[in-house]
């Protein structure tokens, strides 16, 4: 009985440290060995040098040691955008305080997504400009960078007729520009389990 009863409090603490444990994001992509180290050297998000909502020129650097929440959409957009768009606001509700989370949206129509018409958008979605950026280029640019977050975005037209595709999804990058996960940004579970995975990464951080 005795032997039983021990058997149930290690079988209990097992089961417990179970359910409590946080286990780190995988670190997504190709990974290679630094020549120099001998230590893993993990993919990183792409390099860049856009315009943003204000005019600015906004490039990586900017969002060094942050952790980013990325998507690629267009303003004009009737589908999934509006619907993306309000599942990242639950994004910026969460951590409306916390400077080291951010969020950007590329714009895959060049054409009529100048700086002006991303600060008219963000307006109307009543967004934090400082917790979110909008940024815009040549599509053809903005193409090659979602190939590189390994998301879809084309278009898929002619000379006579552009027809703009993109798929819903929300990109998880931490403060090294290391991929940490995809998530469906047409449902709102899939962003509240986002939502936790960047507040593992804060503390992973920590």
């Amino acid at each position: 009985m005795k032997i039983e009863a021990t058997f149930r409090v290690l079988l209990f603490a097992l089961i417990l440290a179970g359910c409590t444990k946080t286990d780190k994001l995988p670190i997504l992509g190709e990974v290679s060995i630094d020549p120099l180290t001998g230590k893993n050297r993990y993919y990183q998000a792409p390099e860049f040098l856009l315009k943003n909502q204000f005019n600015h020129e906004v490039s990586h650097h900017d969002f060094e040691n942050k952790i980013q929440v990325v998507d690629f959409f267009f303003t004009s957009c009737p589908t999934i955008c509006p619907k993306m768009t309000k599942h990242l606001k639950l994004v910026e509700k969460a951590f409306e305080k916390i400077d080291e989370v951010a969020i950007v949206s590329y714009s895959i129509d060049y054409k009529n997504d100048s700086p002006e018409r991303l600060k008219e958008y963000s307006g109307n979605y009543k967004i934090n400009n400082n917790k979110w950026t909008f940024l815009t280029g040549e599509s053809d640019a903005v193409f090659e960078l979602s190939k590189d977050y390994k998301v879809r975005a084309f278009d898929d037209g002619n000379v006579n007729q552009r027809n703009i595709i993109h798929d819903g999804t929300f990109v998880l990058v931490d403060g090294k520009r290391r991929i940490r996960g995809y998530y469906d940004g047409l449902s709102v579970k899939d962003t509240k389990r986002m939502i936790l995975d960047i507040n593992k990464l804060i503390k992973e951080v920590e």
